[in-house]
C-alpha cells in the first residue's frame, strides 16, 4: 500500500533544503533503543513509502502515528531538519496528545521504507497488551522537545549551564 491520505502533494518529493539524494548521508539516523516496539507490530499491515515520498505534510490533519518498520524517514519543517528516524522509531505521535492540532512537520522517506499505522484504538490496544509501549512513546516525545529547546533557545541553555557551574 502506498501512503496517500487524500493530499495531492503527498507523493511529491520534498526538495526544500537540498537534494534528497544527499539527505541520508548528511545526518545521522536516530536509532530507538527500544526495538521491542517492532516485535509488537511485526505482523501488522504496513504502508510502503518509496524514497522521497511524503508520509504526511505540515498542516495536514492528523489521523494516527507511525512506527518505522524498515528504512528511514526524515522529519522537517521547511528547510529545518528535526530528525531522521530509523527502524523502531516513531513519528506523528503528537496527534495522540493534541487531537485537534494540524501536523507540525512534514515526514518523508529518505530511502524505501515500511511503516505501521497506529490509530487511537490500536494505540490503546498496544498499551493494554504491553504497558511499556506508552513508556516508549513518552521519552521519544520528551527528547524531541528538549532538542527543539536547545536548538531554538540556545541562550537559555547557556544560562542553565552557567547556573550549574556556580
Amino acid at each position: 500500500m502506498i501512503a496517500d491520505r487524500g493530499n495531492s502533494k503527498r507523493n511529491e518529493p520534498v526538495v526544500q533544503g537540498g537534494p534528497l539524494s544527499h539527505a541520508a548521508e548528511s545526518s545521522a539516523i536516530y536509532q530507538w533503543k527500544n526495538l521491542d516496539v517492532l516485535a509488537l507490530v511485526i505482523d501488522d499491515p504496513h504502508i510502503v513509502l518509496e524514497s522521497g515520498q511524503v508520509l504526511f505534510a505540515e498542516g495536514d490533519p492528523p489521523t494516527c502515528m507511525y512506527i518505522v518498520k524498515t528504512g528511514a524517514v526524515q522529519i522537517r519543517s521547511g528547510s529545518v531538519v528535526y530528525e531522521d528516524v530509523g527502524p523502531g522509531g516513531i513519528v506523528g505521535e503528537m496527534c495522540l496528545v493534541e487531537k485537534h492540532q494540524t501536523r507540525s512537520a512534514t515526514v518523508y522517506a529518505l530511502i524505501d521504507s515500511e511503516l505501521v499505522e497506529i490509530d487511537d484504538a490500536r494505540f490503546s490496544w498496544l498499551i493494554a497488551r504491553a504497558p511499556s509501549f506508552a513508556i516508549t512513546v513518552m521519552p521519544g516525545l520528551s527528547r524531541r522537545l528538549r532538542v527543539m529547546d536547545r536548538r531554538y533557545l540556545p541562550s537559555r541553555a547557556l544560562e542553565r549551564q552557567a547556573a550549574h557551574r556556580v
